[in-house]
């Protein structure tokens, strides 16, 4: 049924109450957060400045003459039968506050009017409750005002206020002249467009965009700036902002204009490329995921829409430092016109594909860029009317991004801006990323054919560090392990080097040589495992809250990846559950490196007969190595013989002879190697290499993967080395792992 035809039907009924519509799946969207998040980010408030004489009058009937021909403008919602919808009222008064700040002295008026604005901003929107706006004109002088006007993202859009704007002045204007202002119907109102949605979310035409949503979808991850702060998953974000401004240099935004026509590619490409750019450096994510806004106005009938329209478009850009900073732009510009080609499927749709991690939103990041800030310069200039109106920057009602960038054309230059949820990130950090974000645009715009890797402007960005608190992640196991003092637990070495940090889990300082010989420009981060002010009750914990144990102390030493991660024996199995974790959260582990590490269920599932015998040949092996001693001085007789005889025939308790003192952390290494047992991972679709001792038998029942081949999908590499278990790290042996990792 279209909108004409309920309209019909409502007058043969003779019923001139308000008539209820459907909705668009972007109103559905804010209507959601609205009740779930909080109201923060969902206001879109403008503010004028009005030169002339504007009368209380003719601005109110202005105001009203829109109404009267927007049906939106008089729009409310609420759900019927569980499905939200649009209520369109006939009629519906609207209040303009007229504000006198006259008697104030001037510098006075000028703070009062920013309180005003801010507080009209900010306030709630309940959009049950018609109209879905609010209108004030402060006074500051006889032939000087400012128009607020504040309305809910469910009824209008950034395009929609140029449209305001234009209709608002000629209806004053022809109040003011003793017209009549228009208030003629469009030939078009938003519940025709919603009506328009269905019927092509239904037609087929969308299906190709769907295929290349779905592909492009399917492995991406949102780009997240690491916090400073990490707030409880149940907080309302976005209520409090940091923004952060600055205008762009005449000069630089001159040479942005040229190089864009030079390169056939648009300012919004340019400026997604610096982004894109700027995160790399400040995430060392290679793929750079973040969102943006589409007017969504293809349709010549929709350029005279009041409504929201908009729609959000996922941006995939890759980095190759290898690039040269021109080549990137162009493969940038690339990506970004094929995502626009396709930029008719509802967002709301398209993030359903995103097979990554849901824990991360899939826009984490946004950037805006408008030429002129209303959506139309008509009202930036004086045409000979009673007052002319020019757009001021309007306060934030907060934010539906943790991040959101702003580039806009004014009169005094292009300006970029930062707004960032202040309860996720420093005041600080906001004017840091914002300088980096113009460093790499300048860098784009002005720089030569050098690399990404040679360009020292790029390379001084510097990764942005979280400070959040370990006690606040997560233990999805439910079990989890305090950690207590974690810069005790942690030795780094080769702190300035360049490369991927190595990050390896044991329970000894056993990695010095390894460290030393992998050179200065790699890192690496010994992590012990064990609490210095152990032994700790953890019978209750399974090997997986061991793992996510491990994940606090990881990004505690690096708090974003790309990881490399690592252990000795069981730790290696450790480090394999803590990348699986740490992948499951969105982050880059393209690499796990086991130093003879047996797979977790490799001995445990096998046959009853096979673990005898394979017991039995481990016996004899320790029999060899010990005969071997005993040729060598290094055992006695009794050591060798007596001892053992006597043990087996139960003459002699087993803690005989001299007392032997624990070493630090064995207590946690009972615990672990007593879970490991019982744990039976998933598989891992990251690279895996393996690094095998002698002392590893051979065999049909020493598989040569030491059993890890049915658990990684990705690459898996063995390595042997010519040494004993417990003597990996000694200089020559650390020297041919070192060798290897080189290449990694």
């Amino acid at each position: 049924m279209t909108k004409g035809d309920l309209d019909d039907r409502q007058a043969a009924d003779g019923d001139s109450g308000p008539v209820a519509y459907t909705c668009t799946l972007l109103q559905d969207r804010f209507w959601e957060q609205h009740h779930t998040r909080g109201p923060q980010g969902l206001n879109v408030a403008m503010r004028w400045l009005v030169r002339g004489r504007l009368s209380h009058a003719a601005a109110k009937g202005a105001l009203q003459a829109l109404m009267r021909r927007h049906e939106i403008l008089r729009t409310s919602f609420q759900k019927k039968n569980g499905q939200l919808a649009q209520i369109v009222w006939p009629d519906c008064v609207l209040k303009l506050d007229d504000i006198d700040l006259t008697a104030l002295a001037p510098e006075e008026r000028e703070k009062r009017a920013e309180e005003i604005a801010r507080s009209q901003a900010v306030e709630p929107i309940d959009p049950a409750k018609p109209p879905l706006l609010r209108a004030a004109l402060l006074r500051l002088a006889t032939d000087r005002s400012v128009l607020l006007l504040t309305m809910h993202s469910m009824i209008v859009d950034g395009w929609s206020t140029g449209l305001i704007a234009r209709e608002f002045r000629a209806a004053a204007e022809a109040i003011e002249a003793g017209r009549e202002p228009d208030t003629c119907e469009p030939d078009l109102q938003f519940v025709d467009y919603a009506l328009w949605e269905q019927e092509l979310l239904s037609s087929g035409d969308l299906d190709e965009a769907q295929s290349y949503w779905r592909q492009h979808l399917s492995g991406a991850v949102g780009t997240e700036v690491p916090p400073d702060h990490e707030v409880a998953p149940t907080a309302r974000k976005g209520e409090q902002t940091h923004v952060a401004s600055l205008v762009l240099a005449r000069e630089i935004g001159q040479a942005a204009e040229a190089f864009v026509r030079r390169h056939n590619v648009t300012l919004f490409n340019l400026s997604a490329a610096a982004l894109a750019l700027m995160l790399h450096r400040v995430t060392g994510e290679g793929e750079i995921v973040f969102g943006s806004q589409v007017a969504n106005r293809g349709e010549p009938a929709a350029a005279e829409l009041i409504g929201p329209t908009v729609n959000a478009v996922t941006f995939c850009l890759p980095v190759d430092e290898g690039a040269t900073l021109a080549a990137f732009v162009a493969s940038s510009a690339t990506r970004i016109q094929e995502a626009l080609r396709h930029e008719r499927l509802p967002f709301e749709i398209a993030e359903t594909f995103q097979a990554g991690n849901r824990e991360r939103p899939l826009h984490a990041v946004n950037l805006v860029l408008h030429r002129s800030y209303s959506g139309t310069t008509e009202t930036e200039h004086d045409t000979g009317g009673r007052f002319s109106l020019v757009s001021l920057p309007s306060y934030s009602s907060g934010t539906q991004w943790p991040l959101n960038f702003y580039m806009i054309n004014r009169d005094e230059g292009w300006r970029l801006s930062c707004e960032a949820d202040a309860a996720l990130y420093d005041a600080a950090t906001v004017s840091t990323l914002l300088e980096a974000w113009r460093s790499c645009l300048e860098v784009l715009a002005t720089g030569s054919d050098e690399t990404i890797a040679q360009c020292t402007e790029v390379q001084a960005i510097a990764p942005h560090h979280s400070t959040f608190s370990l006690a606040q992640l997560p233990s999805p196991a439910g079990k989890s392990i305090p950690v207590q003092d974690p810069e005790r637990q942690i030795v780094r070495f080769n702190e300035h080097g360049r490369l991927t940090p190595i990050t390896l889990l044991n329970n000894r300082s056993i990695y010095y040589q390894l460290a030393r010989l992998l050179g200065e420009d790699r890192p690496l981060t010994d992590i012990l495992m064990y609490h210095q002010a152990g032994p700790v009750d953890l019978s209750a914990c399974a090997f997986e809250d061991f793992g996510d144990y491990a994940v606090k102390l990881i990004r505690y030493a690096q708090p974003r990846g790309p990881y490399v991660l690592g252990g000795h024996c069981v730790y290696g199995v450790l480090a394999f559950e803590a990348a699986r974790r740490l992948r499951a959260m969105g982050e880059d582990v393209p690499v796990v490196v086991l130093f003879d590490s047996w797979a977790p269920g490799y001995r445990e599932e096998m046959s009853r007969l096979d673990r005898t015998l394979r017991n039995q040949q481990l016996r004899l092996n320790h029999y060899k190595n010990r005969l071997k001693e005993f040729r060598r001085g290094e055992l006695g007789f009794d050591d060798m013989v007596r001892k053992p005889v006597l043990y087996r025939l139960g003459l002699l308790p087993k803690d005989a002879g001299p007392e032997r003192r624990a070493l630090p952390g064995e207590w946690f290494d009972d615990q672990i190697y007593d879970r490991v047992t019982r744990y039976r991972p998933s598989t891992f679709d990251g690279d895996v290499v393996l690094f095998r001792t002698n002392d590893a038998l051979r065999g049909r029942l020493f598989d040569e993967q030491m059993g890890w081949a049915p658990l990684v999908t990705g690459r898996l590499t063995k390595v042997d080395v010519d040494s004993g278990h417990f003597d990996m790290f000694r200089e020559r042996p650390a020297a041919e792992i070192a060798a290897a990792l080189r290449t990694r």
